[in-house]
């Protein structure tokens, strides 16, 4: 049986990968090994051994023959399937969080638009994406649903790797001004308004997809599926 602090290695593994990889860090396709991740992480091999099988289960890492293991390429699918997962959810969210109107939530939210303003000032994108995924969190949060902000986000990781890549490209001031109007409607308690808008700003990245694709072609697994 491990022990507790086998356990907390291979967990650890498993985190910073997993961040590496959501946050592209470590490329797809790129070719990775035990030895190269236990020396990055300071760690044995047992840990990250077992922080890759997990990977792999979740479609994030590829055992190949040839090519050894690497980090699995974005497949459509995935995306697909995690934007259906997560806007079906935050719809439901958005809806009740639009009756709460909880002043310490909308305190919250208002804080987290602000981090994002001087994330776009400074030109950071990595800030902007840490503080839209704090203001998405406190929607679930307003409606005490934070359980489903956990399934939101294990969802959305394939997304996050697309949307990680659109905010190289899109102009953030877009999605800045998609948040204000969001909170607007949740102020107003304008259930339609914040559908509308809710469900426009998540399908932003899907529309770019293609072009991302096409832009990052050694990112992205080959075959396309049917939207």
């Amino acid at each position: 049986m491990a022990n507790i602090t086998e356990i907390s290695a291979g967990e650890s593994a498993y985190r910073e990968i997993r961040n590496r990889i959501v946050s592209l860090d470590l490329k797809p396709n790129q070719t990775i090994g035990e030895t190269y991740l236990a020396d990055e992480l300071g760690m044995s091999r047992t840990p990250i051994r077992e922080a890759l099988t997990r990977l792999s289960s979740e479609g994030l890492i590829d055992f190949r023959s040839r090519a050894g293991t690497i980090v699995s390429p974005i497949r459509f699918d995935a995306v697909i399937s995690a934007q259906y997962v997560r806007e079906k959810l935050e719809l439901a969210i958005i809806e009740e969080a639009v009756k709460v109107q909880s002043k310490r939530a909308v305190f919250n939210i208002r804080q987290a638009i602000d981090e994002q303003k001087f994330a776009i000032l400074e030109g950071d994108t990595a800030g902007f994406f840490v503080a839209d995924e704090r203001m998405h969190r406190h929607f679930s949060e307003m409606t005490g649903r934070v359980a489903v902000w956990s399934v939101i986000s294990e969802a959305k990781k394939h997304m996050d790797r697309v949307r990680r890549l659109s905010l190289q490209k899109i102009d953030l001031n877009v999605l800045l001004s998609d948040h204000l109007l969001i909170l607007e409607a949740i102020e107003n308690q304008d259930v339609d308004a914040a559908r509308s808008i809710v469900t426009t700003h998540l399908r932003r990245v899907m529309h770019d997809l293609d072009n991302l694709a096409e832009q990052h072609s050694d990112y992205f697994e080959l075959a396309k599926s049917e939207k």
